[in-house]
């Protein structure tokens, strides 16, 4: 009953709760990753976090990045393009796109979603991630607490 399905679900719907952002569903991202005009994927997770796995394409964006610093570095990348941010379940992405989105919608953002559930609901559904070493089955659970979130690949 309390397994790791049950404990992210939870953890989303307080998330979508105190974040006014717009969510995407895995499902959604992935059809558009593979669709002619994917989105551009930004993972905010440490860089620990990252080197274990992503998912494919993601840049990584330093949660602390300051908005000028943004600005110089991804306006013109986020310009026509639809964005996504993602997290481990999305609590730390959703605070970096409230931060950044007036930024993304000047340049020209197509649109601006947080991916519900994070790379923890991505990983959980059996999709991909990558590292430097090509696709992995290993992901950084952040903390035991946020661990008990990931299921377990066979």
């Amino acid at each position: 009953m309390f397994g790791p399905d049950w404990l992210l679900d939870r953890a989303i719907t307080f998330i979508e709760r105190t974040h006014r952002v717009e969510h995407l569903k895995s499902d959604e991202l992935a059809a558009m990753l593979a669709g002619s005009a994917p989105p551009l994927l930004f993972d905010t997770r440490t860089i620990e976090e990252y080197e274990m796995s992503h998912i494919a394409t993601a840049l990584r964006l330093d949660q602390d990045i300051t908005l000028e610093a943004f600005e110089d570095r991804y306006a013109f990348l986020v310009a026509g393009r639809n964005t996504v941010v993602y997290c481990s379940v999305g609590q730390r992405s959703s605070d970096l796109l409230e931060r950044v989105e007036s930024v993304c919608l000047k340049a020209g953002a197509r649109s601006l979603r947080n991916l519900r559930g994070g790379i923890f609901r991505w990983y959980n559904e059996g999709r991909t991630v990558i590292n430097a070493g090509g696709v992995t089955d290993d992901i950084h659970r952040y903390d035991p607490i946020w661990g008990m979130m990931v299921e377990e690949r066979r």
